[in-house]
């Protein structure tokens, strides 16, 4: 049987993203999450991502969204309960 493991990363999305175009991140740490959506201007979002693992890292089935999101606005990240479409 196979050891299931959860690992969290962060997704940045530029703030003109749509799928094909802009640009999308990832990143193992909150901090330099948000520093790269601070770099990439207002309007960027960082995604909390949940990825299954098993003990060779090798990953094991989709990853998906937690239902949190960070949006830059230039002075601090807003922590907001739902997320919108990824789709500018």
């Amino acid at each position: 049987m196979a050891i299931r493991r959860m690992k969290i990363d962060y997704t940045v999305y530029s703030p003109n993203y749509e799928p094909g175009m802009g640009l999308c991140l990832d990143f193992r740490n909150l901090q330099k999450a948000k520093s790269r959506a601070r770099g990439l201007g207002v309007g960027a979002r960082v995604y909390r991502n949940f990825n299954q693992t098993n003990k060779k890292g090798q990953i094991l089935g989709d990853w998906w969204s937690d239902n949190r999101y960070w949006l830059w606005d230039g002075a601090t990240f807003k922590r907001l309960p739902t997320s919108p479409p990824i789709m500018g």
